[in-house]
C-alpha cells in the first residue's frame, strides 16, 4: 500500500504566517516565492498532486505581484528625486534665464571662467585655490583683506608651473580669515544661462554654461 506523504499543518501555518508578517519587499522577492512553492512540491501528496494549471496560475499572480512591486519602487524613486530637486516642470521655467548658483566646480575649455566668492564677513586675508579632479592644487591666487559681501573673479587656465592647464573639469576653494586669524564663511558662485534641465540620479537638475546644478543651489534668477 502506497504512503501518502503531506506536510504537516505546521508547516503551512508557519508559512502562512511568515508570509502574512513579512514586509511588501518580501512578498514581491522571487527567491522565497520559489521557495514556498518548491517546498509545496516536495510536501505534496503523490496520490492527489497539484494541478499543474494552479501552479501556472500561481506563478502568473507572482509575475503580477513582482511587476507591481518594479512599478513601486520606481515611483519611489521619481517621488524621492522630485522632493530633492524639484519637478521637471517647475525646473523647466528657469531656461533661458539667468541664474547664480552655489558651485565651485567648472569646466575649463580654454576660455576664461568667471565666478563670484561671497563673504560672510570683513577678512583680513583670502585665497583662490584651484584644484584638478584629484584635488591637486594647480593655481593660487591671494586676494588680500576683503570686505563682507560678493567680488567677481575670473580664471584665465593660468597654473603656478606656467603653462595653461589642461582643459577638463576644476573646483574652486576659497579661504577667508579674518585679522585675529579665525574663518570667515565664504562661497563660490557662478552664473550662467540655465540651456537643459535635466533628470539624474541626483534629481532635477540645470545645466547652467555647461555645468550641472542642483535647483537647490540656485540663489538669485534673472530674465
Amino acid at each position: 500500500m502506497a504512503l501518502a506523504v503531506t506536510a504537516p499543518d505546521s508547516y503551512y501555518t508557519s508559512s502562512s504566517a511568515n508570509l502574512e508578517s513579512g514586509t511588501n519587499q518580501d512578498i514581491g522577492d522571487k527567491q522565497i516565492f520559489l521557495k514556498l512553492l518548491v517546498a509545496q512540491m516536495e510536501n505534496q501528496d503523490p496520490l492527489n498532486p497539484s494541478d499543474p494549471t494552479q501552479m501556472s496560475a500561481q506563478l502568473a499572480q507572482f509575475n503580477m505581484v513582482e511587476q507591481q512591486t518594479n512599478t513601486n519602487k520606481l515611483l519611489e524613486q521619481m517621488v524621492a528625486n522630485q522632493s530633492s530637486g524639484g519637478s521637471t516642470d517647475s525646473a523647466a521655467s528657469y531656461l533661458g534665464k539667468v541664474v547664480t548658483v552655489n558651485q565651485s566646480s567648472i569646466d575649463y575649455s580654454g576660455t576664461t571662467q568667471n565666478f563670484a566668492v561671497d563673504i560672510g564677513a570683513n577678512s583680513g586675508s583670502n585665497y583662490i585655490v584651484i584644484s584638478d579632479q584629484d584635488g591637486n592644487p594647480i593655481h593660487t591666487l591671494s586676494l588680500g583683506a576683503l570686505p563682507a559681501g560678493k567680488h567677481q573673479l575670473s580664471w584665465d587656465g593660468k597654473t603656478d608651473a606656467g603653462p595653461k592647464a589642461q582643459y577638463g573639469s576644476y573646483f574652486i576653494d576659497v579661504i577667508s580669515a579674518d585679522a585675529q586669524g579665525l574663518k570667515v564663511p565664504a562661497t563660490v558662485q557662478r552664473s550662467g544661462v540655465v540651456d537643459a534641465v535635466r533628470m539624474t540620479t541626483d534629481g532635477v537638475q540645470l545645466m547652467v554654461g555647461g555645468t550641472l546644478a542642483g535647483i537647490s543651489d540656485v540663489t538669485e534668477i534673472r530674465l
